[in-house]
């Protein structure tokens, strides 16, 4: 049974002076929605947009002053098992373990943290010597903790907490904690979305916040499998005088770019995390984003997120790119849709290749004091990131998986707009966690901007977003270099 207690708000703060909580206890504040949910993304603030739009995934972070406790008293026996065998049948014939605590930090939503709980409950009642404290932090307190404290044994986070954090020592290698055969179960972009300079971090438990092709089945009956026919379809649904268009998406927003850049064979990082931007890819990209509204004309002359967003709500387009977060805001405008992958490529064969996040486990310094506590860890993660638990998230809370064998969950081909999502997401890759990335999209939108406007060519641009992306990580790295840093 858990039991709730109420407690002074004062002691959450930033000074460290919060009472400790008891073994198998949760410390959580209330939080409220805010701006950190709509910069999740490393580096990624979008213009010209109403940011609460933007990010659907439950990411509900900023910090509030109210704090529950919840314990349990589950008895201690030896044995790390992941569910099947009774805490009796376990126990039978075998010595008494050492107790083990694991802490665990996260910021996840009202929704998340009770199924949390619920997860944890059933790994202790596998495991009863081990015991699992989870402490909550909005997702920017969890942030500033990361940076001026040790790490627990595990910390939940959105996959950008790969990037600082491996870096800074707050986090173990993934690589060498868990085997090839589990990490195959994921998708390679789900892992590639907490990795740097070819490190593995993090382990995700869900996955999304991806582009996707969403129609209007009004306007709409086939969706062409190529660029070319669907470029084709997009002229006989335009009628620019009268503003109805083949396709609306935030035009200027270099978000919207990546999936083509992947489309074309490229990439935004190369395995040590320098910027690729000056390559073929990107100048074909570029190409063929401007042919959509300067050779075509099948896009609105201007369209920033919320334009694109009622362009496609009103039927004045046949086509939205938007991401997994609109699909409830198209719901409650009665929009009648289906969701369907981006045609791949039809000049490389290629599928596009929109940026993917998640949440991530990430095992800390503290789980590396003993054997037997960093076992117990490794066991718990693997627990919590597997097909059970992620049917458990998708069941109880809509969160596509990470794992391969889940997305063929009955329960998603069922659904056609879980099941396009998923198909989708599928062909995602992981956004880079790492810092270099925040260079990488300051760089790109100047050069997309003037791309679309005809003030330069894509070549030039590719070649300006290099060059600026390049020297913005050059100086960013001699400031973490000490003999640069006086």
């Amino acid at each position: 049974m858990l039991h709730f207690t109420i407690m002074d708000s004062r002691c959450e703060n930033k000074l460290g002076t919060c009472p400790k909580t008891a073994p198998g206890s949760v410390r959580r504040p209330a939080r409220a929605f805010g701006k950190a949910a709509n910069e999740a993304i490393v580096g990624w603030t979008p213009r010209g947009s109403s940011l609460h739009h933007l990010i659907r995934v439950s990411l509900v972070f900023s910090a509030a002053c109210l704090l529950l406790v919840a314990c349990s008293n589950a008895p201690r026996r030896e044995g790390l098992r992941q569910g099947a065998a009774s805490p009796e049948a376990q126990a039978a014939g075998t010595p008494a373990a050492q107790p083990i605590l694991l802490t665990y930090w996260e910021e996840e939503g009202d929704d998340g943290d009770v199924l949390l709980d619920s997860l944890a409950n059933e790994f202790m009642r596998a495991n009863p010597h081990v015991k699992v404290e989870r402490v909550h932090f909005g997702y920017e307190e969890l942030l500033d903790k990361l940076k001026t404290a040790d790490a627990p044994d595990l910390v939940r986070c959105l996959s950008d907490c790969a990037g600082p954090f491996s870096k800074s020592g707050r986090f173990r290698p993934a690589d060498g904690l868990f085997d090839r055969a589990f990490l195959d179960r994921f998708f390679p972009g789900a892992l590639a979305a907490a990795t740097v300079s070819g490190t593995l971090w993090g382990i995700p438990d869900n996955y999304g916040n991806h582009l996707m092709l969403i129609y209007n089945k009004d306007l709409v009956r086939d969706v062409p499998s190529d660029t070319d026919a669907w470029i084709s379809q997009f002229k006989t649904l335009t009628q620019a005088d009268e503003r109805q268009y083949g396709l609306s998406y935030f035009l200027e927003e270099p978000y919207w770019l990546v999936p083509w850049i992947g489309g074309f064979g490229g990439w935004l990082l190369d395995s040590h995390d320098n910027p690729t931007l000056d390559t073929q890819a990107t100048i074909d990209a570029l190409q063929f984003v401007r042919s959509l509204k300067t050779e075509h004309q099948v896009v609105p002359p201007v369209a920033d997120y919320d334009i694109a967003f009622d362009y496609f709500k009103q039927g004045l387009a046949a086509y939205l790119i938007d991401g997994d977060w609109s699909l409830d805001r198209l719901r409650d405008a009665g929009a009648n849709f289906g969701v369907t992958p981006l045609p791949r490529v039809s000049a490389t064969g290629l599928d596009p290749t929109p940026v993917t996040s998640g949440k991530f486990w990430f095992v800390g310094q503290a789980a590396g004091k003993d054997a037997a506590r960093l076992d117990a860890a490794r066991q718990f993660a693997e627990f919590m990131t597997s097909a059970r638990a992620q049917e458990r998230w998708l069941d109880k809370a809509g969160r596509l998986p990470s794992a391969v064998a889940v997305a063929k969950s009955p329960k998603i081909a069922a659904s056609p707009i879980l099941s396009g999502a998923m198909a989708q997401l599928s062909r995602g890759r992981g956004l880079p966690p790492a810092p270099e990335m925040r260079c990488v999209w300051s760089a790109m939108r100047p050069g997309l901007e003037a791309v679309l406007a005809d003030r330069t060519t894509p070549a030039a641009a590719a070649k300006a977003m290099q060059a600026e992306a390049v020297a913005c990580v050059e100086k960013m790295r001699a400031k973490d270099r000490p003999d640069q840093a006086r």
